[in-house]
């Protein structure tokens, strides 16, 4: 009786979907985050200045929401 109640849904709720072109966005901005993340560490080595860790700590923090589908 207990298993009733507590079955879960195996597909994902419709809030959870996102459209085509989002996905498509979305993988092509995964794509280019570890070129952009190589290119902006090289940059901080020849040229560091605060704003270079601050481009690379985001590119980074973009790069792993990509990569664990947090986004």
């Amino acid at each position: 009786m207990a298993k009733r109640y507590f079955k879960r849904n195996r597909k994902l709720p419709f809030k959870f979907q996102i459209p085509d072109w989002l996905r498509a966005a979305r993988d092509v901005v995964s794509q280019f985050t570890i070129p952009l993340i190589v290119f902006q560490i090289i940059r901080t080595i020849l040229f560091p200045s605060g704003i270079d860790f601050m481009i690379i700590l985001i590119l980074l923090i973009l790069h792993f929401c990509f990569s664990y589908e947090v986004l």
